[in-house]
């Protein structure tokens, strides 16, 4: 059996087409480790969606989703979905023309129906929060002493909520940004973990990256935790807890967080190869037509 983190699609990888022609996004579902963690959980919950504690859901990733934008990424996490795009760099505003490096903006927006289970009012609060964690997120990872005086504007879509939105958005925009091949130290990928409290002494149950219902119903002393990576660097860029967590625990979800994230930072690297290969074929059958 694979370890976390290795493509579920046989290798060498193949691209699948739709019947019209135009790239198939790819699929990824890591399937759960086979070594449990040492101190891992005495309650059995069960899933939703019959999923194992530390699988995700099936994900797909598409660059080019916006025409007309630099750049641009559709991230399809379970039925979570997310559309980022990149415009600039361009020139800074007048209140940005003194600095020596380049400014990143990031305008996170939720859609009118993306969730039967929050109102406007909590998206709204929301997308503040997330505006200014992935900002300060984004702006660690661009190599923003290239782009001095300029601005690179982030906008994000989130046209269905289904959970494990913050990570979620955070490898969408960081495809996007390699798509608009933008200058970066590495790229980012995110990954959600709940901690689902435990019922008398049993301290409780780890479960990797929770639907929209499996959030909602996370009983009285549970917890979560958001983190971002940079594989390459091995760094950290964004890391986000609410609610109780015990030492052991919160190692062990940072561990299972990370190892999810190295495996979406793969797929990501592996949906931008596919690009170039696009890009490079595509230029060969222009110069054979025009040899012709």
């Amino acid at each position: 059996m694979p370890a976390i983190g290795e493509p579920s699609v046989p290798l060498p990888f193949q691209e699948k087409l739709f019947s019209h022609g135009a790239s198939a996004p790819v699929a990824y579902c890591p399937p759960a480790p086979t070594k449990q963690p040492e101190s891992d959980t005495t309650g059995i919950v069960a899933r939703t969606n019959g999923r194992r504690n530390e699988e995700t859901r099936p994900c797909h990733l598409r660059t080019q989703a916006v025409p007309n934008a630099a750049g641009s990424a559709y991230v399809e996490q379970g039925r979570t979905k997310i559309v980022a795009a990149v415009y600039g760099p361009r020139q800074a505003g007048p209140g940005q023309q003194a600095l020596s490096e380049g400014v990143v903006t990031v305008n996170l927006q939720f859609t009118p129906f993306c969730s039967r289970s929050t109102t406007r009012e909590e998206n709204a609060k929301r997308a503040l929060f997330y505006n200014s964690v992935l900002q300060g997120s984004l702006a660690s990872v661009v190599l923003l002493e290239r782009y001095a005086k300029t601005a690179i504007e982030v906008n994000i879509m989130v046209l269905e909520d289904d959970g494990a939105t913050l990570t979620a958005a955070l490898s969408a925009a960081s495809l996007a940004l390699a798509d608009a091949s933008i200058e970066m130290r590495d790229i980012a990928a995110g990954a959600t973990v709940h901690l689902h409290a435990g019922s008398g002494d049993a301290r409780g149950t780890l479960l990797l990256d929770c639907d929209g219902e499996e959030e909602h119903s996370m009983p009285e002393g549970s917890a979560v935790l958001h983190l971002g990576l940079c594989p390459s660097r091995g760094v950290l860029c964004l890391i986000h807890s609410a609610g109780p967590l015990p030492p052991g625990l919160f190692e062990q979800m940072v561990l299972l967080a990370k190892d999810t994230a190295e495996a979406m930072a793969a797929e990501i690297r592996r949906c931008l190869e596919s690009r170039v290969e696009r890009r490079a074929a595509k230029r060969l059958k222009l110069i054979g037509g025009q040899a012709a």
